[in-house]
C-alpha cells in the first residue's frame, strides 16, 4: 500500500501516563447469565460428553426424544431450540449410531415420529447421571447455592420469560 491510498487517521491513542483507565461497564445478569451457560455447557462438552462421541445438541436431543418416547422432529427443535436443519444432521447421527429410530407416523404416513432405541436410553441414562454428578461436584463449591435451589430459580426465570412472550409452561417441558 503506498501513502497516497492509505487513509490517515484522525488521531493517535496514546496511553495516559497518570490518569485512571476507565473500567468497562459492569456486565448486566442476562448477559453473565449467558455467558456462564456457554461456560458450563462447554465445561461438559469437554469432560463428560466428548467421551461418548456427543456435543451438546445431540445429548439434549437424545434426552429430549427418550424422556418423550415418542416425538415429531419439529417439536424436538422447538424444545430444543434448534433449527430444523441442525435437527436434521442431529437425528442422522443419531440414527447412524443406533440410538433413535424415525418412523412414519401411524395415522398420517406424511409425518415421521423419532423414537428412542434401548441402546439410546441406556446412553442417555449414563450421560445424564455423570454431568449430574459433574454439576454437583461444581456446587460443592465455595459460595455457591444449592443445586436445587438454583435450578429453581433459573427455571422460575425461563417460565417468567416465555409467559410473557406467549409460550406456554408446557411448551417448556
Amino acid at each position: 500500500m503506498s501513502a497516497t491510498t492509505r487513509r490517515r487517521a484522525r488521531q493517535v491513542y496514546r496511553v495516559p501516563v497518570r490518569g485512571r483507565v476507565a473500567r468497562p461497564a459492569g456486565l448486566d445478569p442476562v448477559t453473565e447469565l449467558c455467558r456462564t451457560a456457554d461456560a458450563v455447557r462447554a465445561h461438559l462438552e469437554r469432560v463428560v460428553l466428548r467421551q461418548a462421541g456427543m456435543t451438546w445438541t445431540t445429548y439434549d436431543v437424545l434426552l429430549l426424544v427418550c424422556a418423550r418416547r415418542v416425538i415429531e422432529p419439529p417439536h424436538i427443535a422447538s424444545l430444543a431450540g434448534v433449527a430444523r436443519s441442525t435437527l436434521t444432521s442431529v437425528l442422522a447421527a443419531l440414527t447412524d449410531q443406533g440410538l433413535v429410530l424415525r418412523e412414519l407416523h401411524e395415522h398420517d404416513q406424511r409425518r415421521v415420529v423419532v423414537r428412542p432405541t434401548a441402546a439410546g436410553a441406556v446412553l442417555a441414562d449414563r450421560m445424564r447421571r455423570q454431568i449430574e454428578a459433574r454439576l454437583a461436584q461444581m456446587f460443592t463449591a465455595a459460595g455457591m447455592p444449592r443445586h436445587d435451589d438454583f435450578a429453581a430459580a433459573l427455571a422460575a426465570l425461563a417460565s417468567l420469560a416465555n409467559a410473557r412472550d406467549g409460550v406456554g409452561v408446557e411448551a417448556m417441558r
